[in-house]
């Protein structure tokens, strides 16, 4: 998908692990500033700050962002003439979603150093998540001109000139980002997404090889590539992605979806079906945690559609107990209101590269009219507070969100997704922003996370999805099971139980001996908070299939107690 991401990366994912975990701020004694320190006393305390940040970073390191904020302000009270224990408290809150708090800080430690580059980077961040693109890439361009050879500034620069639609300066930073920290597979893959959206097919697939190379575990380069492959009529490099990305994670059914579509189409039914039955998978919802999960899709509409949404899951929010953290991430995908098609193309082969080439309205190469795509991505805690504070949070939250989605006011198709889990809730499965209260089961159909640490770039998985359900909704897409049972998979990944459901009976109607519909409707089931019916559903299909592994996970999933 040609595309351009709004990207505003937090500061230093090149000094952090590629797998994520552990809080990308790292620094020695000799990195802290000791030359105002004039008594013995002060000396102490220095080290005693120094003792607090380690403590915050690691604290950081495993998401507990209160604990790191208690720690980073205890290093403040120690050595308060120390700028890094301020930003270190502003990055733990900015991590909370505390976005104004976090700029106090950054300003503080800016009022005791007026050149430290990280502050103004931090700045620029900040900015970023509030929406304003412009002050971003000001405080981005100062921190630049005080240290040029940081390799995440140069990449936030691009970003920022990429959204203005300056695409040769944004290709300078980007490529000199990549020049600084060759090693770091994120600016390789968000190179090669700028390069895709100017059409330049052939270095764009060359970065995001090149990212996962450096990253073998990259779902997001995989899917990229594989998206890449099919759009440039490569089915079989396409493949080869998609299972990758499928072993990478069983549990992406958006990989799941799109593989099982391309082995249709390449006549491999067995395969498809083989791929299709492990995303019918459930999981059994752990009691003493709560997950919320709202996916809304676009279907043409606009900012103002979401103010319903955004407002149920807000109200979902305050109905978690506040001494509870909540894990928050939020997508928003925007396309181009007026580059959808109003007719499908003809031919099935070519499909998916013409739905590609849809986005480019104003030619091959995009100029200061062009309307493109953008993706915006972000992950952040909710900390636990009191009843008050709680409400203070979700306030700040709903806010932000809200001024994401009017970005593409007028402009855009947006496409919105919201899941919020607490930190007692072991894995990210998710339930219907309708039903709050805890099932036997539970369906997710990605695990959203950020395999480089911060922030989800690239092509959305939203937009993935949305790709394959106009692809298989088109005129000539031959109906029958085969179509059907891809179509309801589509709107079980996003969220839509009911259309989902209705999609099953068709299927099940076409070949009534498969057991393929009977799985889809009894996760269906799972999504709408009907565990009885899904167990009927599963029996049904074990009746059909009495050695399928999925059903009997899913049954005893449902059954024990």
């Amino acid at each position: 998908m040609r595309k351009i991401v709004l990207f505003l990366l937090c500061v230093c994912v090149a000094a952090a692990p590629v797998c994520g975990g552990v809080f990308p701020f790292s620094f020695g004694r000799e990195s802290i500033r000791t030359d105002y320190s004039t008594t013995v006393w002060d000396k102490i305390m220095q080290d005693q700050s120094r003792t607090d940040m380690r403590r915050g970073l690691m604290e950081m390191g495993l998401s507990r962002y209160a604990e790191a904020q208690n720690s980073f302000a205890k290093a403040v009270i120690k050595n308060p003439k120390d700028p890094m224990a301020f930003l270190l408290l502003g990055a733990a809150l900015y991590w909370s979603g505390k976005v104004d708090e976090a700029m106090s800080e950054y300003r503080e430690a800016l009022s005791l150093d007026p050149q430290n580059a990280l502050a103004y980077q931090l700045l620029g961040i900040a900015y970023g998540w509030k929406g304003d693109v412009q002050q971003a890439h000001e405080y981005f361009m100062r921190s630049a001109r005080l240290d040029p050879n940081k390799a995440d500034t140069q990449m936030n620069l691009g970003s920022t000139y990429a959204v203005q639609k300056n695409w040769d300066s944004a290709l300078d930073h980007l490529r000199r980002a990549v020049e600084l920290a060759p090693r770091e597979p994120l600016y390789h893959y968000q190179l090669g997404a700028l390069y895709e959206t100017l059409g330049r097919d052939a270095q764009a697939e060359e970065s995001f090889k090149k990212a996962l190379s450096l990253f073998v575990h990259y779902e997001d380069a995989m899917l990229s590539l594989g998206a890449l492959y099919e759009k440039t009529n490569r089915p079989a490099q396409a493949l080869k992605f998609y299972k990758k990305a499928v072993r990478t994670k069983p549990g992406d059914f958006v990989a799941r979806l799109r593989l099982a579509k391309l082995l249709y189409e390449q006549n491999r039914p067995q395969d498809a079906r083989d791929t299709l039955d492990g995303a019918f998978s459930i999981v059994r919802f752990k009691q003493d945690g709560l997950a919320l999960n709202a996916v809304y899709r676009s279907n043409g509409r606009t900012a103002e559609a979401f103010q319903k949404e955004i407002a149920n899951f807000s109200q979902n929010l305050s109905r978690v107990p506040a001494n509870k953290e909540v894990q928050i991430e939020v997508a928003v995908q925007y396309t181009p209101l007026q580059q959808t098609p109003k007719t499908a193309p003809k031919n099935r082969s070519t499909r998916f590269e013409q739905a590609y080439e849809k986005i480019h309205a104003a030619g091959a190469i995009p100029n200061e009219n062009t309307v493109l795509p953008m993706a915006f991505n972000r992950s952040f805690v909710l900390n636990a507070a009191t009843p008050q504070e709680r409400e203070e949070q979700i306030k700040t939250f709903v806010a932000g969100l809200q001024h994401a989605v009017a970005q593409g006011q007028n402009k855009y198709d947006i496409s919105l997704s919201l899941q919020g889990r607490t930190q007692d809730y072991a894995a990210p499965y998710a339930l219907t922003q309708e039903n709050t209260s805890a099932p036997r089961a539970a369906y997710d159909p990605r695990i959203v996370g950020n395999d480089m640490g911060l922030w989800v770039t690239g092509k959305s998985w939203l937009v993935l999805v949305k790709s394959a359900v106009e692809d298989l909704s088109a005129a000539d897409t031959p109906a029958g099971a085969e179509t059907a049972l891809l179509l309801g998979l589509a709107h079980l990944v996003a969220g839509n139980s009911a259309a989902a459901a209705e999609e099953f009976y068709k299927a099940q109607k076409e070949a009534p001996g498969d057991y393929l519909p009977l799985m889809g409707l009894g996760t269906a089931a799972v999504i709408a908070g009907d565990d009885k019916a899904a167990e009927n559903f599963y029996l049904q299909a074990l009746q059909l299939n009495p050695k399928n592994k999925t059903a009997k996970r899913n049954l005893r999933v449902l059954q024990e107690e």
